[in-house]
Order: C-alpha cells, then sequence, then structure tokens
C-alpha cells in the first residue's frame, strides 16, 4: 500500500512535466498571454518572444521556441514565470521593436518593460556586493529583503549562479570599456604587483597605466596565477592576464609599438628575477622604461641596512619593550600619565613599530619615544612600591637601555632618516606624482644622505656631544660615527637600484613633465636638452603614434612661451588642461608629453587594489579563482560607485553573448575554472 502511494507521488511531481494530453485551445489565452500565439492551421501554440529572440527553453521544459500541442494551463504558466522567457522579454525591451504589430503590442512592450525594470534591479544588488567586497551568497538574501520591502524583481534569476553572471558581465562592461580607452591612447605601460599568503597560489596582479590629453589612467587588468616563481612564468602570467581581459596581446606589433614602461615590485624572488622579468619584456619592445616599486624597494633597502646592525635591532626590542610593558598594565600606563602631569607635560603613549605601515609606524614610535623620554625616565626610576620582582627587574633593564648614550643618539639619527626617507615615501604615494617628481625626489633624498655621512643630522646635532639628555646622565662613549656612515653607505647604494634598469639620462629628461619642476621665471634653455634625449630613445615609438618629430622642438619652444606669457603660477598647472587650451596648436610636444605622463611611477594604485583584495578575501572567508577575483577588483576599482552606476550596458552585453539556451548564461571561458553548483544553495 505504502508502495503505491510512494509511486503516486512521483507521478503527480511528473505530472507537470508529463501530464495528459488536452487538444481544445482556449481563444482567452491569448489575451491573458500577450506574447502567445497560436497557429490553427498546425494546432500548435507557441511564444512569440521566444521565437522572435532565438530563446530555447532547457531541460525537460515544453518547448514554446518550437511550440506545443499540449494546451494545458500549468505549461502557460511555468513558461510565463520560466528564465527563458524572462530573457526574451528582456531582449524585446531593449531592442524596442514589438512583436507584431496586433492589439497586443503595447502589453507586450509593458510586460518586457517590468522584466527589464526588475533585471536592472538585480544587477544593481549584483554590483552593490562586489563594490563593497561582500560574498556572492549575499544575493540571495537581499532578493528576499527585497521582496519584504516591495521591491519588484521577479520570481527568476535569484540564484548564486546568476549573480556570478551578472557580476562577470558589469566587470566585462569595465573591461571593455579600458580596451577602448587603450585603443584610443598612443601608449601604455604595464604594472606588475606579486601577491602571496596562506589562501591563494603565488600570483600577479596586472595593471595598466596610459595618458590621453593629458589625463593620466591607471586600472587593474587582472589576477593570475603564476605556475612557477620564476622571470618566464610571470612574464607569461601578465601576458595571458592582458590577453584574456582585454584581448591585448603584446606580441602583436601594433600592441608592441604602444608598450613604452613596465613597473614591477620585486614580491616574487629576488631583484634578479625582476630584471630578467624586464629584459623579456624589453624583447618585445627594447624601448620600455624598467621602474621597481618604490614602497617596496624602500622598505626592503630599509630591512635589509638596518637589521644587520646590533644597535638598530637593541633600539627596536626598546620600542617594543616599552610599548608592552606600558600597554599590557595599567598600573604602569597610569602612573607614566602621573609623571607626564608632574612635569607639564602632554601625555604622549608609546607606540607599537613593525605595522604594514612600518614607515609611518617607526617614525611615530621614535617621536613618541622622544618626547615621552623624560617621563619614561621618571616613572622607572620612581619608587618600587607595589612591583613583583619581574616588574622591578624589567624596569631595570628598560632603564639600563635608555641610560646608554649610544641608544640615545643612534635613535636621534634615526630620525633624520627617517624624516627623509617618508618625504620620499610620500611623494611616491601621491596619484598625482609623476616619475620625475619621484625621480628628482629620490636624487634629492640621496644627496641628504651623502651629507648624513660627513656631518650628524638636525636631530643627532642635539645630542652629538652631550652627556645628559634631559637631565640624566648618559652612560658609554655615545659615537656612532662609524655606524653611520657604515649604515649610510649601504642605503645610499640600496636607493639607487630602483632604477638600475632605467637609462639616468631619459629619467631625468622626464622633468619636462612636471610644472612642480619647471623654473618659476622662463628659462629659454629649459628643457630642450631633455626633449631631445627623449626624442632620441622614443623614436620608434613616437613614429608609430604618428608624432611628426621634426617638429617636437619648435613645438616645445612656442608651447613654452606662451604658458609663460599666460599663467602667473605655472606649478598649479595641469596638462589635461594645457591640452584643452593648446592641443589643437601643438599636437606633436603634448603627445611626447602623454608618453611621459604614461611612464609608471607610483605604486599607489597597486598597493590599493593588493589591499582590496585581501579585504575580499578575508569577508568571503575562503579561496577564490583568479578569474572570480578579478571580476571582482575590477568592479570595485573601475567600476562607478553604487550611486553612478548604470547597468544597462552590462544587461545589454549580457544579452547580446548569451547563447540560444537560457540556462548557459555565460560564456563558456567566463568561470571555466569555477565548478561550484549552481542551485540557491551554492556560494
Amino acid at each position: 500500500m505504502n508502495r503505491v502511494t510512494e509511486k503516486q507521488k512521483r507521478l503527480q511531481k511528473l505530472d507537470h512535466y508529463l501530464p495528459k494530453r488536452n487538444d481544445q485551445f482556449l481563444k482567452i489565452w491569448l489575451k491573458k498571454y500577450p506574447w502567445l500565439i497560436y497557429d490553427e492551421m498546425l494546432n500548435l501554440m507557441f511564444c512569440g518572444l521566444c521565437r522572435k529572440h532565438g530563446v530555447k527553453s532547457k531541460g525537460n521544459q515544453v518547448s514554446f521556441f518550437y511550440g506545443t500541442d499540449n494546451f494545458r494551463t500549468e505549461f502557460l504558466n511555468a513558461h510565463h514565470l520560466s528564465e527563458a522567457h524572462a530573457k526574451a522579454s528582456l531582449m524585446e525591451a531593449t531592442n524596442g521593436s514589438p512583436v507584431n504589430v496586433a492589439t497586443t503590442e503595447l502589453m507586450v512592450t509593458t510586460m518586457s518593460k517590468i522584466t527589464l525594470g526588475r533585471v536592472e534591479n538585480l544587477f544593481r544588488s549584483c554590483h552593490a556586493i562586489a563594490k563593497t567586497g561582500r560574498p556572492l551568497k549575499d544575493f540571495i538574501w537581499m532578493c528576499k529583503l527585497d521582496d519584504m520591502k516591495g521591491v519588484d524583481i521577479g520570481p527568476v534569476f535569484r540564484t548564486n549562479k546568476s549573480a556570478r553572471t551578472f557580476t562577470y558581465f558589469i566587470a566585462e562592461v569595465e573591461r571593455k570599456n579600458l580596451r577602448e580607452k587603450l585603443e584610443q591612447s598612443k601608449f601604455f605601460s604595464v604594472l606588475s604587483d606579486g601577491i602571496t599568503d596562506s589562501s591563494t597560489k603565488a600570483a600577479e596582479l596586472v595593471y595598466v597605466q596610459f595618458a590621453h590629453a593629458g589625463k593620466v589612467h591607471c586600472q587593474i587588468a587582472g589576477v593570475q596565477t603564476v605556475e612557477r616563481e620564476d622571470p618566464l612564468a610571470i612574464r607569461d602570467a601578465i601576458e595571458r592576464t592582458l590577453e584574456r581581459n582585454l584581448q591585448l596581446k603584446l606580441s602583436d606589433q601594433d600592441w608592441a609599438k604602444k608598450l613604452v614602461g613596465f613597473g614591477s615590485d620585486g614580491a616574487l624572488g629576488s631583484g634578479r628575477e625582476n630584471s630578467r622579468v624586464a629584459l623579456l619584456l624589453r624583447e618585445i619592445q627594447p624601448c620600455a622604461l624598467t621602474v621597481y616599486c618604490f614602497a617596496h624597494h624602500l622598505e626592503l633597502s630599509y630591512k635589509a641596512v638596518f637589521q644587520s646592525v646590533p644597535l638598530y635591532n637593541d633600539v627596536r626590542n626598546l620600542l617594543h619593550s616599552i610599548y608592552h610593558f606600558y600597554h599590557s598594565s595599567p598600573l604602569h600606563r597610569s602612573s607614566l600619565v602621573t609623571a607626564f602631569k608632574g612635569l607639564h607635560l602632554r601625555p604622549v603613549m608609546p607606540s607599537q613599530v613593525g605595522g604594514r605601515r612600518w614607515l609611518q609606524e617607526l617614525q611615530a614610535a621614535l617621536q613618541n619615544f622622544l618626547k615621552g623620554y623624560p617621563a619614561i625616565v621618571q616613572q622607572l626610576h620612581s619608587g618600587d612600591e607595589g612591583r613583583s620582582d619581574t616588574s622591578h627587574q624589567k624596569a631595570k633593564e628598560l632603564l639600563g637601555f635608555l641610560l646608554q648614550a649610544n641608544i640615545v643618539k643612534f635613535i636621534h639619527f634615526l630620525v633624520d632618516v627617517i624624516n627623509v626617507l617618508s618625504i620620499l615615501s610620500r611623494v611616491n604615494q601621491n596619484r598625482n606624482s609623476s616619475i620625475a617628481d619621484v625621480f628628482a625626489t629620490l636624487e634629492s633624498t640621496l644627496e641628504m644622505l651623502r651629507i648624513y655621512q660627513t656631518r650628524p643630522g638636525p636631530k643627532e646635532r642635539w645630542v652629538d656631544s652631550v652627556t645628559h639628555f634631559h637631565g640624566n646622565c648618559l652612560g658609554g662613549k655615545g659615537d656612532i660615527s662609524d655606524v653611520r656612515r657604515v649604515v649610510l653607505t649601504h642605503l645610499i647604494k640600496r636607493l639607487q637600484g630602483c632604477f638600475r634598469d632605467a637609462s639616468q639620462d631619459v629619467l631625468k629628461a622626464t622633468m619636462i613633465g612636471s610644472f612642480k619642476l619647471w623654473p618659476a621665471k622662463i628659462n629659454q634653455e629649459f628643457g630642450e636638452k631633455e626633449v631631445s634625449t627623449l626624442i632620441a630613445h622614443y623614436e620608434p615609438v613616437l613614429e608609430a603614434a604618428n608624432v611628426e618629430i621634426d617638429e617636437v622642438d619648435a613645438e616645445w619652444s612656442m608651447l613654452k612661451l606662451e604658458i609663460y606669457a599666460r599663467f602667473q603660477n605655472i606649478r598649479k598647472l595641469t596638462w589635461d588642461f594645457v591640452n584643452s587650451v593648446y592641443l589643437h596648436k601643438y599636437p606633436n610636444i603634448l603627445t611626447l608629453v602623454d608618453l611621459v605622463l604614461t611612464l609608471p611611477a607610483s605604486s599607489a594604485e597597486a598597493e590599493r587594489g593588493f589591499s582590496q583584495m585581501k579585504l575580499t578575501k578575508s569577508q568571503m572567508r575562503a579561496k577564490i579563482k583568479a578569474e572570480s577575483m578579478t571580476d571582482l577588483l575590477v568592479i570595485q576599482l573601475n567600476s562607478p560607485d553604487i550611486n553612478n552606476f548604470d547597468p544597462r550596458k552590462a544587461i545589454h552585453l549580457w544579452n547580446t553573448r548569451t547563447p540560444s539556451s537560457a540556462d548557459d548564461t555565460r560564456p563558456n571561458s567566463a568561470y571555466s575554472s569555477n565548478s561550484e553548483s549552481h542551485d540557491e544553495s551554492d556560494s
């Protein structure tokens, strides 16, 4: 008996797909379903929208594309609510042409626009999820929330599969826009930022930088895993990223002629390996200028030089111990505040060193240490009442270091060096800094460090010959001159490595691209040598960009005269404004300036992408494929914000690229590496 009941239940479930035949077509259905068409001669009913736009149902559903003679209301309702019909309605709404000229035209158009509005809401939800770095599985509960709020999103496209598909096409619109911009630009540079952590294989973040009419753009192209950490694999990863996401093949002559620069961070492997990557790319374009990421190189240089110095390690351990001595004990912290008040000083608590923003944190820790030195010494000198043996011993140990002359003098020397390096870092992090700004600041930094080799800096001079500091007697000789010379010699050598694979003459010539480096008053000879140097180095690239090389020198001289005659404050000018005024008169020299602006300088965008990727991965709490991460990063970094996002381009792209089967809703290559299931429970 139970067996029969189960069999009946199964048959009831299949009844929707395998019903009893009904031979009678009801004319009232034509009014209820405006898309429905009945062929009396063939005795078939079919969907006019699906047949017009070539959308076929997949699976066990009755085909309203080819037509059916099984006339059942269940079939009509199922098709009306199906994804296939929604796709066809969406195509009709974006196409704008009616199915036919019958009286049902208005109703069909209205229903199609309703479907379009629903899909626009769904695309907006996917964009908001990706833009804020949230997991795509949030899409399902957002749909439920929209239902509760009364937002019309319809009954279909509410799965994680749809969310991934929509995200792909939103990102694809941005990739298409980027490719169009690159096609319009005459030059571009490639930036590569190596990444690796416990949750992913080694990979490369690839960016492209270009300038058009004086406006600089730096946008992410994608993420690509690296099979092996060697130069050839890194170069292949860069080329695959550009070809897969932008259809940009570096080996093609049309693109190779536009390549003018390569920027690398050096995260994967040694500097020698990155030099070999640069050499491999210069096989494609010999003129390409190679620059290494300043932020990363600065950190590596600093650590390589200072961590081998025992005195530096003593200072770093001292800062670390003092921070934890007060941070871990409310009693010690309260006593320190009391000491500050007794000395009529504003309380400044010791700060930690060793975070991701290592330079700023070290600078703050050193400055806080010197400001709080007298209060810290007094607090450690204070009575031993209430102290445990361990606390007393730790305080005595810290006090011993604080009263050493070489420690105090080395900290002041370190402050001098860090203050100089922080200026260099600040210029590098500024998105508006050109390669000329960074190079000029590096030259000033190196010159300042050479001066410190022979004489103490401003902070060190305060304590150069003292025996007491803030009234406290210092022990030991305190002569750090030999340490200073050795440290600065190695640091200078390391910092010069950022431009080790670039022509120094070309780097100096890029100064014409920064108004901040122009003289305050006109100098007839300014820039003449630099323009000639740039032309000589980039002549094949400029010729490919249709620049009249013979006219560049004359245009430079005349443009310079007009700028100085018309504008009083040269250093506030921007090249996009100058282009808007003079491009029609001096196109050749302004094209050369675009080339200079295209050269990679700042690593700010690459670091921003790396930070965004880490945030996204931490919020997803799971491993994520490179293709999926590319889609999310492109949306997060390249797409408009939520308020300005228009989903219609992505919807149109989704329509035009969708195959005839409604279930196959994205290109086969888009998520070929993703093997997730496509039901509503997947994530």
